[in-house]
């Protein structure tokens, strides 16, 4: 897997010393596409400590961590922002650690997806606009918070996601709807709410409930995807009867797939937790089949991200290299593109 050292004047972000890092990974040219492959956390405390990925003179150092990450691996998904309202400054931060041209993907606030959130870690000014005793909740859902409290968040969520865009290293920002989100005229709406919120941003969409692409709703889902200029996710998942097939749809000029697994064991049962669900091991035979798609999908769109969702004991880092080595194997792809290309605008801010 070659890689192409910064160059010492202008590569490495302030608070990065270009000599302490040997070269970055960057994404692969296949056809016309840049081609990325990443995880979709590199903090989870289990990867960390047990994943066998990061060196131990890394392993507890924040800044080395995602440094080292980023000589791996030139893209990686921030699940926290699921979980909570960060701060901005984290923000800042990542970028100082990593160099030109690393894409951060940010993972969509909870609470606008219709999950249930942890009051408790929302910023002092939004709890102060929930209802009396709702912060001593262990979970709000969606429904319970008043629509002043959903816009301080959003406001909160884009200053966050607005000083990754404006350095240029935003990809796409994950909205992953719950399974029991089904088809229907309120939720086509909350995508063009959703649009209305992330103007110029990309935006990644995830079912996790199959009726969305079967045959009754499968064309309206696809035209509204387009008409707001929306990715959406090409989940790999277990086979069941409410998980989404992995039938490859384009409905941008990116294309983004989603690697979650096939633990169909711990996916049926009923409070399995995400260590479970997500503890699952592709093998080779397993990801040869996605590296073909991954070429014909590349054939047609500009930018395609494999991302690798099985974090637990280091799987995804394993499987993502696997897909890299898969496909820069000989008659697979081309040469690195070089880690300094810009990102095309959107709108009038945003650049990567």
């Amino acid at each position: 897997m070659r890689r192409k050292s910064p160059p010492r004047a202008q590569a490495a972000s302030p608070g990065l010393q270009a000599e302490e890092v040997e070269s970055w990974a960057e994404p692969l040219q296949v056809g016309r596409a840049a081609v990325y492959a990443g995880t979709c956390s590199w903090a989870d405390a289990h990867f960390v400590k047990e994943g066998g990925f990061y060196p131990r003179a890394v392993a507890e150092r924040p800044a080395a961590r995602l440094r080292f990450y980023a000589t791996v691996f030139p893209t990686v998904e921030i699940d926290a922002t699921y979980y909570a309202l960060l701060d901005p400054q984290m923000a800042d931060r990542w970028i100082q650690w990593t160099p030109p041209g690393f894409v951060f993907h940010v993972k969509a606030f909870g609470l606008f997806t219709g999950h249930g959130v942890d009051p408790r870690r929302l910023p002092g000014e939004v709890q102060r606009l929930l209802p009396p005793g709702a912060v001593a909740m262990r979970q709000v859902s969606f429904r319970e918070v008043p629509r002043e409290a959903e816009e301080a968040c959003w406001e909160h969520f884009s200053e966050f996601t607005r000083r990754l865009r404006e350095a240029g290293r935003l990809g796409y920002i994950l909205c992953q709807f719950p399974r029991w989100y089904l088809p229907s005229p309120g939720l086509f709406r909350r995508l063009g709410q959703i649009r209305g919120l992330l103007p110029g941003y990309r935006v990644a969409v995830e079912f996790r409930h199959r009726a969305w692409v079967e045959r009754k709703h499968r064309a309206a889902l696809e035209q509204a995807l387009r008409e707001h200029d929306f990715i959406y996710v090409v989940p790999d998942e277990p086979e069941l009867s409410w998980t989404v097939p992995p039938e490859v749809v384009v409905t941008s000029d990116w294309s983004v797939v989603r690697f979650h697994g096939r633990n169909a064991v711990a996916w049926s049962r009923r409070g399995a937790s995400t260590d479970e669900v997500y503890d699952y091991l592709y093998s080779r035979d397993e990801l040869e089949p996605w590296a073909s798609k991954a070429r014909q999908i590349a054939a047609g769109v500009d930018r395609l991200y494999l991302m690798f969702n099985n974090h637990y004991r280091g799987s995804s880092a394993r499987n993502a290299r696997m897909m890299l080595e898969l496909l820069a194997a000989p008659g697979g792809a081309g040469a690195r593109r070089d880690p300094e290309v810009g990102v095309e605008a959107r709108g009038c801010e945003e650049g990567r």
